[in-house]
């Protein structure tokens, strides 16, 4: 069990857009919503992409799958390229902010740091280091983790009198769903409280209708608040990040003991690469639909 808590972080572009800033990270790349997996869906992200966050539910089918993925991998072997930056997580709810991490340091290419950047800081100091190490560097590291709690904060919606409580709290989602399929014309979570949907607008292509709505879910399931949670609430949704290295697309998870390879791809295929591994996740719980993907993507 980690020794550390955090606030669990929402899965919103706009909250992880401002985390960012805080960090000292130029808005020149800046996360934006997957809507879905169909291309007409998929042509709405900008270009190019340099990393995908990937939101899914922990279920008994993925943690079973997780731990023969390993075993096979540690069997077989695989190709990890030494340029790839990877970090285990050892606090509890800080996934989302290890697949930042995660996502601009496999980038720092790309990015524009800020003179005074306290991630560029946090990097320079443990490339040196293990997976390992970088994690407890994280533990002690004071301007990550007080950016990663007012963030958390940010990401609340509504103040507890702003509103009557129904009999377990909830809060809105602001980044939509993943769509599964271009016949999925509404997305519906039984297991979650009611919730309405806007008006759809129609894509070019039916029965494909792209609806931006904003769900209402169980604070203990999508670790989202309408006011400030116990540090010790469960949550069983996890990050990850998945990016392009040299070639080579990469499943990056501090849950993990390593990188997972996932093949070939290229600065031109990698977020159609990405949404492939993605349709991975959402195939092995086909009754779940509790994904959600932000994109890293030039502003």
């Amino acid at each position: 069990m980690e020794s550390h808590r955090w606030l669990p972080l929402e899965a919103n572009p706009e909250v992880t857009n401002q985390f960012l800033k805080q960090l000292g990270i130029h808005p020149s790349w800046q996360f934006v919503d997957v809507y879905g997996m169909e291309p007409e869906l998929l042509s709405m992200v900008p270009r190019p992409v340099c990393a995908i966050l990937l939101l899914f539910p922990v279920t008994e089918k993925y943690e079973t799958f997780r731990t023969e993925e390993e075993a096979k991998i540690k069997a077989q072997g695989q190709e990890v390229k030494p340029s790839v930056y990877f970090m285990k997580q050892t606090i509890s709810n800080a996934c989302g902010t290890i697949g930042l991490i995660h996502a601009i340091a496999n980038n720092r290419d790309k990015i524009n740091f800020e003179t005074d950047s306290s991630l560029k800081k946090f990097l320079d100091d443990s490339m040196p280091m293990s997976p390992e190490e970088r994690a407890k560097y994280l533990e002690t590291y004071e301007a990550i983790r007080v950016t990663h709690e007012s963030s958390a904060h940010e990401g609340q919606t509504e103040s507890p009198s702003s509103s009557p409580q129904p009999e377990f709290s909830h809060c809105k989602m602001k980044a939509s769903p993943l769509r599964r399929s271009a016949s999925l014309t509404l997305i519906r979570c039984n297991h979650v409280a009611s919730a309405k949907a806007t008006s759809p607008v129609k894509a070019t292509s039916p029965p494909v209708s792209l609806q931006r709505w904003r769900p209402t879910i169980p604070l203990s399931s999508i670790g989202l608040h309408s006011f400030a949670p116990s540090i010790d609430e469960k949550v069983d949704l996890h990050f990850i990040a998945l990016v392009n290295i040299d070639g080579s697309l990469y499943e990056l998870d501090g849950r993990k003991p390593f990188p997972i390879n996932h093949g070939q791809s290229s600065d031109d295929t990698f977020l159609e690469d990405a949404v492939e591994v993605c349709k991975k996740f959402m195939e092995r719980d086909p009754d779940e639909l509790r994904f959600n993907a932000i994109a890293l993507a030039a502003a």
